[in-house]
């Protein structure tokens, strides 16, 4: 938050947003975009953990 991001990871980013974009349209994007970046931590975390899947766990793989 506010760190400038590793040139390593720009590429990553820059290909997930315009997946994202692509599935929800420019409009729906940037509104989605303006509300996460108004989210506290903890209130996007919280957020995630109802909108996404549970993450495998790491002894489901062994």
């Amino acid at each position: 938050m506010g760190a400038p991001l590793p040139r390593a990871e720009r590429g990553d980013v820059d290909r997930i947003t315009e997946a994202a974009k692509a599935a929800l349209g420019q409009t729906a994007f940037a509104e989605a975009f303006q509300r996460g970046a108004t989210l506290s931590p903890e209130e996007a975390a919280l957020t995630a953990t109802k909108v996404l899947p549970p993450a495998p766990s790491l002894a489901e793989g062994v």
